[in-house]
């Protein structure tokens, strides 16, 4: 979802709720300009690996999307 920066400074908290289902891209002057991510509350390298893997698809999801 798109919102311009004028409208996020009036509306800031309806704005961070909506982060935690949807990417929130804020822009300035009808240029992207930041974005607001949903926060991870259990880091990724806290999160269960499988006792034993079976499938590629059991990996999905166990390391970060970025480093």
């Amino acid at each position: 979802m798109q919102v311009v920066l004028s409208d996020l400074k009036v509306n800031v908290g309806k704005y961070i709720d909506l982060a935690e289902t949807t990417d929130v891209i804020i822009t300035k002057y009808g240029k992207p300009a930041a974005k607001i991510i949903r926060f991870d509350k259990e880091p990724w390298y806290l999160k269960k690996m499988p006792e034993q893997i079976t499938s590629v698809d059991q990996l999905f999801g166990t390391l970060p999307r970025k480093f």
